[in-house]
């Protein structure tokens, strides 16, 4: 971490609680009506540049690139040629490079991977993690957030004063900005007293609520993008040509069924990536989860990948039952 960022952060009373986990104490706060904004410490940030940056990633990943030729950002991902994904990314263009946001625990794996297929594409590719912090804000107006140009409609970017302010692209109306880190402290120190900072643990219940799903260590090149609701997010298209993958995936689509898709559950207990649901009455395996934390509340919330025609029975992880809820959008 940029010893500046964390400096500002220590001022502000956080406490670095592990190697992803920025904690402040906010336990009692309201997540879906309090404006709020989170430093993302659980995630790397890559900086595609070159004079064919567009092309290279645009025959890599399973989105239609030429969607955002303009400035803009969108939600995709990267497969092996399996169509199993590798990750997913929040993939922004600003006008001279790309940006590409993905869990942390990825990021040597992802960088040495993309770079083994650059050959003699004119690009390059940048970890810019710790330059560039990035932070999600949640609840926010232009009022609030002292930001005018605050953009409104998901992937509208703006790019100003050394910043990069991103209308997120999953249509909660949250946003992420990132930038030079003394700009950022800048406009932060403006905004904290009515956007207060919390913990980056927290963003990733937002996440979850959302039904974003995120890929990491632990579960890469497991599942397809249909498996993880990347279809539904506009993650993915099927009218672009070839990429990593594009065989099995389209087959799926136009052929085939998918059987296994990302629910969102809550537990009264603890759960972590991996544990594996349970049908109560026959002990036969139901998914697995991906994603998880704990809520203000007392809850836990995560995403998992269910079997879908295992979805109506009684599941339980570690002998306690857990409870499927609703995304908050539907699937066809």
């Amino acid at each position: 971490m940029q010893e500046n960022w964390q400096a500002f952060l220590e001022q502000e009373t956080a406490k670095t609680k592990d190697k992803y986990i920025i904690d402040f104490n906010n336990s009692d706060i309201n997540l879906s009506e309090t404006p709020l904004a989170a430093p993302l410490s659980g995630f790397a940030m890559l900086e595609v540049s070159g004079n064919d940056r567009h092309e290279f990633l645009h025959n890599q990943f399973i989105n239609d690139l030429n969607l955002i030729k303009t400035p803009a950002a969108q939600i995709s991902a990267w497969c092996n040629s399996k169509g199993q994904l590798i990750t997913n990314f929040i993939i922004i263009n600003t006008g001279t490079a790309y940006l590409l946001i993905f869990k942390e625990d990825l990021k040597e794996f992802v960088k040495k991977r993309l770079l083994m297929f650059v050959m003699r594409s004119n690009v390059k590719i940048n970890d810019i993690s710790d330059s560039s912090p990035l932070v999600g804000m949640a609840n926010c107006n232009a009022s609030t957030s002292s930001i005018k140009n605050l953009p409104t409609s998901p992937g509208e970017i703006n790019v100003f004063d050394n910043q990069i302010i991103i209308c997120h692209p999953d249509k909660t109306d949250r946003h992420l900005i990132t930038g030079n880190t003394e700009e950022l402290i800048k406009k932060i120190s403006k905004f904290k007293k009515s956007v207060p900072i919390l913990s980056s643990a927290l963003w990733n219940i937002l996440d979850i609520l959302a039904g974003l799903p995120w890929v990491t260590s632990l579960s890469k090149e497991q599942y397809l993008p249909q498996m993880l609701n990347l279809d539904v997010l506009n993650g993915l298209s099927y009218q672009k040509g070839c990429y990593p993958g594009q065989e099995v995936i389209a087959r799926l689509h136009y052929r085939g069924e998918v059987k296994k898709r990302v629910g969102l559950i809550q537990s009264k207990q603890l759960l972590s990536i991996g544990e594996q649901l349970i049908i109560e009455s026959s002990n036969n395996k139901a998914g697995a989860i991906i994603n998880s934390a704990m809520h203000p509340n007392g809850l836990c919330y995560a995403l998992a990948v269910i079997v879908l025609d295992k979805s109506k029975e009684k599941l339980i992880i570690n002998n306690q039952r857990v409870t499927i809820i609703d995304l908050p959008y539907a699937i066809n």
